[in-house]
């Protein structure tokens, strides 16, 4: 209870400041409303996002998946195992939901489902109020008031709920005595049961709170799957790292049921959402500087760790996340990992899911010929790949993934119809062909590319969102309400030439702000980095480009050669030479390349590539800083 407490502390230290309003908070859309300051509270303390600046909606309707989420991060419940089938993993609202059902907190419907997207109504929240209750130990009295509309209640579960809740004010009824029970909830309301909910558990918890050893550590030993402690507690997790003498079956734990694993010698960091953050971020080791960012049940590969973060491996990048934002899995205990696979001479991504101890796959592209058909390997960049016993086997990467969208495709707009008619009849991008060759000749962006973008983000073009707003990459559809804040635009073309232009001027300029590489890449190189929280976006994508071109004879594939930064401010220029200013520069070592030719020059090899800036039609690298990398073949 120890972590709640100092949630209600951080709460109470933000809502005191709610008690003048700045002249920041007068330009939003909460000020001045009836339940202000519990919305307030609730966005301060991360319980509640906005929907753009001084924009929260206080007005909109609550749904079951949100109210389930909000209750989640008031509360920091642990992750849950998943439990209803119309909650899919790749769901936004998947962790909070996950961990209220595990909790307890809240129940689904008689055929398994939840109904995340149902407006939730004014007794089922009193319900999963109720049920926090039991979850905080706190006992439930009823209050006696009699309500005008008692035959709208559903059962005498959810009457004895609200009687409940309204014993401790965290609800009340209508001045016309009712209480409304079918009534659809809003945002402001929801915030306001929350923080009357956090003030109820802030009170009981002064008076009954037990000394803690919540800050202190232990030294665990792994034996036959599970962690036996040591009775003896540390101040300091240098005191117990110092303590373990069996480092390969040791770990060090924190808390005060001592079930956070804080440091071990190897294994993996899950990553998790936190009150702070749905997902999680990957820092400098300032923890201030941003590198890149990830969804949870992410696996990154653990490196080490202090009392403040764990340092950590995504892709090709090494940063650091906080304590919180990871749940530490030794080797000895995973249930599970991500692998690769050789199936027909097609790798095949493995990705697992730790809380539910499933696995999802997807083609990423042609499997490397070293790689033996059926057998498991593993890798952290999608190129270097290990076996079981953890020995390198080869390195081979994908050329869609490293083939920049800078290229024109081989096919036409008729081909590109053809392979979306053969492989999703129903599909509307059976017939956007010119739209994607369009786009490809304005912004310069590739159209099998855009096309394999379309097919990943809409379901080829069958989402909600694309089949009613004609938006094909769920451009604008912020994770709180994606459906409601998604961009609206009149034609398929209008939005595919929409997106064209943005990644050409933002992701793929070198001047754009969101740039590192013109290709699909990962977390370490390409759009991928800043683009999608999912960690294998641009994998997916480029196993999207892999399977069309292989379906329309492979004129694509190996086109060009492709290389590598290997130095940071490498200048591009217009000549092979020195003699005119530098086009642009690439600031980072690894970003990717075509490579067209190679031109000797008196001062070495120059190679002609594809310039990154949509202006330029030649560019030219001096060769002696290019590294070509090997493609699966």
């Amino acid at each position: 209870m120890k972590r709640l407490f100092l949630f209600f502390m951080a709460l109470f230290l933000v809502a005191g400041g709610f008690q003048g309003k700045s002249a920041l908070a007068a330009s939003d859309d909460i000020t001045g409303i009836t339940l202000e300051q519990e919305m307030r509270a609730m966005i301060a303390a991360g319980v509640m996002q906005g929907y753009g600046e001084g924009i929260y909606k206080p007005a909109k309707e609550v749904t079951r998946g949100e109210f389930a989420t909000f209750l989640s991060r008031a509360l920091t419940l642990p992750e849950g195992e998943p439990k209803f089938k119309d909650v899919a993993l790749s769901s936004k609202l998947a962790v909070g939901i996950n961990s209220a059902s595990q909790a307890g907190i809240i129940n689904g419907y008689n055929d398994g489902r939840f109904g995340p997207n149902d407006p939730v109504t004014r007794e089922q929240m009193a319900q999963m109020i109720a049920n926090a209750l039991d979850y905080l130990v706190i006992e439930k009295v009823k209050d006696s008031v009699q309500f005008k509309d008692e035959a709208d209640f559903t059962s005498s579960i959810f009457k004895s709920s609200v009687l409940t809740s309204v014993h401790y004010g965290i609800i009340n009824g209508f001045n016309d005595g009712e209480f409304k029970p079918k009534q659809k909830a809003t945002r402001d309301q929801a915030a306001a049961m929350i923080s009357r909910l956090l003030d109820t558990a802030s009170q009981q918890e002064q008076e009954t709170e037990p000394p803690s050893d919540a800050d202190t550590f232990k030294v665990a030993t792994i034996v036959d799957g599970q962690l036996k402690y040591s009775s003896k507690n540390y101040s300091s997790m240098d005191q117990a790292s110092a303590a373990i003498t069996d480092s390969n079956n040791q770990v060090v734990t924190q808390g005060a049921d001592q079930t956070q694993i804080v440091k071990m010698k190897s294994g993996v960091a899950v990553a998790k959402a936190t009150v702070d953050s749905a997902i999680t971020i990957i820092y400098a080791e300032d923890l201030k500087t941003q590198l890149t960012y990830v969804v949870p049940q992410t696996e990154l590969r653990y490196i080490d760790a202090d009392d403040q973060k764990v340092k950590v491996q995504i892709a090709e990048t090494i940063g650091y996340v906080k304590q919180t934002a990871v749940t530490l899995v030794p080797n000895q205990l995973k249930q599970g990992q991500s692998y690769y696979m050789n199936n027909g001479g097609s790798l095949e991504h493995y990705i697992f899911s730790p809380a539910a101890g499933t696995y999802a796959s997807y083609v990423y592209g042609k499997a490397p010929s070293f790689l033996t058909p059926g057998v498991k390997y593993y890798s952290w960049d999608g190129h270097t790949f290990l076996n079981e016993n953890g020995t390198k086997v080869g390195d081979a990467y994908q050329y869609f993934n490293y083939l920049s969208v800078r290229t024109t495709t081989s096919y036409t707009a008729d081909q590109l119809n053809q392979y979306v008619n053969a492989v999703k009849t129903d599909s509307p991008l059976k017939t956007q062909g010119a739209a994607f060759k369009k786009a490809e000749e304005l912004y310069h962006i590739n159209a099998l590319y855009l096309l394999a973008n379309a097919i990943h983000e809409s379901n080829y073009g069958l989402s909600s969102i694309a089949k009613d707003k004609f938006n094909l990459f769920g451009i604008k559809a912020y994770d709180g309400d994606p459906y409601n804040s998604a961009q609206t635009f009149t034609s398929f073309e209008e939005c595919i030439l929409y997106q064209a232009e943005k990644l050409s001027s933002r992701y793929v300029n070198p001047s754009g702000g969101y740039d590192n590489g013109a290709i699909p890449g990962n977390k370490s190189v390409g759009m991928n980095v800043k683009y999608a929280s999912d960690p294998y976006w641009g994998q997916k994508i480029a196993g999207h480009m892999y399977r069309a071109d292989n379906y329309l004879k492979n004129a694509d594939f190996g086109k060009y050669s492709l290389g590598v930064t290997s130095v940071s401010g490498l200048n591009v220029r217009q000549q092979p030479n020195t003699l005119l200013p530098a086009e642009f520069t690439y600031k980072k070592v690894g970003l990717p390349i075509v490579i067209l030719e190679s031109t000797p020059q008196p001062d070495g090899t120059w190679i002609k590539t594809i310039p990154d800036l949509y202006s330029y039609t030649d560019a030219y690298i001096h060769g002696d800083f290019v590294t070509e990398i090997p493609i699966a073949k």
